[in-house]
């Protein structure tokens, strides 16, 4: 780890560990917090700690407001965690901890790219992560901490002779993605045809994904299958800042509609990746974003989550585009806190809700889109244009 890089983490570890434990600055953040997720991942982990299954309380109507509605690996880790320390602070602590480990491995994997700084910084101290991920407690700090590592591997050549080879890695990191929030399912097949030589060893490496999938879910069996139930179900209605929430708002959503354009898209990723048009860092990147905006729930997190993907296959480093990732991530963070917030007149302020409207108004879903928007546009310029995007970026010397 260079200077820089460890200079960067600590400063991005001191501002989150300052943003969660504010001392006499809590009245002054708190109206841009947000621990509703926060106090879902903490009840089933203190409640298992006391030997009760929190899927089972959930499903039964026995949890009152609180929700187990994450995988078997993702509660065994703030299980864990509140096990050294019953406290939800201690969650907020460990994605502090793995902020901090995503801004190092950023260092590691862009070493010799020139995102490598500007990318660090961003992550470091960037609205986009700082709101999103810090003011808001989320669980993608973590699922980040393995998409880096994951691309990390596939950056290395396969005739590397480790005991475990490089492509066994890839299968068994994208599996714990799998297991821990579903994600890599988007984009299995492709890393699957990627890391395989021949189909015996995609049938290898497909089994190989699918027992530790398997595994992962071994603790709380069965009970934990309620979390796919109540999962399908939040899918079949538009809402938060979903494209279906904003066709619905235009009384244009049709949710078979919406699903075979998802699908469509999302073969199309495969047919460019099949014919080497794409590479699999551009494939992981476009099928995350087309997985993730098709389904109905999708919230600002999961957008964040989707540009951050984006950020890694394409070159926002001239001033104009950095300008405008910093400016709009802000804008982003902005529309978010303000749109989810009322009583700003005790701070002396006014209703800023005029400016954003109401979390979940056309409006407000116009207004947070304006990143990706941006984002995206510079990745279809670029490859249009046949700059470096995706490998070429990432590993170039």
């Amino acid at each position: 780890m260079n200077r820089q890089t460890l200079v960067l983490v600590l400063i991005g570890l001191a501002l989150r560990l300052f943003l969660i434990f504010p001392g006499p600055l809590t009245s002054k953040v708190e109206f841009f917090t947000n621990w509703a997720d926060l106090r879902n991942y903490y009840w089933p982990a203190q409640t298992a700690l006391t030997g009760a299954n929190p899927y089972a309380l959930w499903a039964s109507g026995k949890s009152g407001e609180f929700r187990a509605d994450m995988e078997p690996l993702e509660l065994l880790v703030y299980t864990a965690t509140v096990a050294v320390w019953n406290n939800m602070r201690a969650i907020q602590m460990l994605f502090a901890l793995f902020d901090a480990i995503n801004i190092a491995l950023l260092g590691l994997l862009l070493k010799n790219s020139p995102l490598r700084l500007p990318f660090q910084i961003f992550y470091a101290l960037g609205p986009l992560t700082v709101y999103n991920l810090v003011l808001v407690p989320e669980d993608k700090t973590i699922v980040l901490t393995l998409t880096f590592v994951l691309f990390y591997l596939l950056t290395l050549p396969r005739d590397l002779s480790w005991r475990v080879s490089p492509g066994t890695l890839v299968v068994i990191v994208a599996a714990l993605i799998g297991s821990f929030k579903w994600l890599s399912a988007f984009y299995l097949l492709p890393l699957l045809l990627f890391v395989s030589q021949d189909v015996r060893a995609f049938v290898k490496n497909g089994l190989l994904f699918g027992a530790v999938v398997a595994l992962s879910h071994l603790p709380w069996i069965p009970a934990w299958l309620y979390v796919y139930e109540f999962r399908f179900t939040r899918v079949t209605a538009p809402m938060h800042v979903s494209l279906s929430a904003l066709l619905n708002a235009l009384g244009l959503f049709n949710k078979t509609a919406i699903l075979g354009a998802a699908v469509v898209a999302m073969l199309a990723i495969y047919a460019l990746f099949w014919f080497k048009r794409i590479d699999i860092f551009e494939t992981i990147a476009l099928s995350v974003m087309v997985g993730v905006l098709w389904t109905p729930d999708m919230d600002p997190v999961h957008l964040s989550l989707v540009v951050i993907y984006l950020l890694l296959v394409v070159d926002w480093t001239s001033r104009a585009r950095l300008l405008t990732v910093w400016g709009l991530s802000a804008w982003g963070a902005a529309v978010y806190a303000i749109s989810t917030r009322t009583g700003y007149a005790r701070y002396g302020l006014p209703d800023l809700r005029i400016v954003t409207g109401v979390y979940g108004s056309l409006q407000m879903i116009v207004l947070s889109y304006l990143l990706f928007v941006a984002v995206l546009g510079f990745y279809l310029y670029d490859k249009w244009r046949g700059r470096a995007v995706g490998k070429i970026l990432i590993s170039r010397e």
